[in-house]
């Protein structure tokens, strides 16, 4: 935690930030001086996937609850007393809203079939797709640290003029394993 912290506080060295502080209600970070605002939204999700040609028991097909968090610094804020979002980052339904259609929506009771995967992966995908079952093709293989790092080129391009950027994303795939990812 402190690590990324300090991380997303070093974003924001030069930039210009705002000076007051709301308490959001919400994971955010400060610093003395300028202050840096760090706000995080969290999202669930269950899919299924299989890691071809492990060695272990995740070369069966298998599943997750994952819990994904998206974390974001102001890079602007320039709003005028009365406006009204004045004191926000962000409003946390717009976040919601783009995290759900661009991450969630897509992959939430999938199958995420990598597409150079094992001969197994591929005939799982072949069931799975005659069927007119939900499946998530991707061209990398499907590791918590690949999905982590796409799920962050995807989110953060959705943020450009915003006035916030993506500060770091962290998936969940167990209650106790997790990536994160920063900018």
């Amino acid at each position: 935690m402190m690590r990324m912290r300090q991380q997303c506080q070093e974003m924001l060295v030069g930039k210009n930030i705002w000076d007051s502080s709301v308490n959001l209600g919400y994971l955010f970070t400060l610093k003395e001086g300028n202050m840096s605002v760090t706000v995080t939204k969290e999202f669930t999700f269950d899919c299924a996937h299989m890691l071809s040609n492990h060695e272990g028991l995740c070369a069966n097909v298998h599943g997750h609850t994952y819990k994904l968090q998206v974390g974001l610094v102001a890079i602007n804020t320039n709003q005028e007393e009365g406006h009204p979002e004045e004191g926000m980052l962000i409003d946390f339904k717009e976040l919601k809203k783009l995290v759900k259609q661009n991450i969630v929506d897509e992959y939430d009771h999938a199958f995420i079939h990598w597409t150079g995967g094992s001969s197994q992966e591929i005939a799982v995908a072949n069931v799975i797709k005659e069927q007119d079952m939900r499946i998530v093709e991707v061209p990398f293989r499907t590791t918590c640290e690949n999905m982590a790092k796409d799920f962050f080129q995807k989110l953060s391009v959705l943020f450009w003029g915003a006035g916030v950027e993506l500060c770091y994303i962290r998936l969940w795939e167990t209650p106790t394993s997790f990536t994160e990812v920063y900018a």
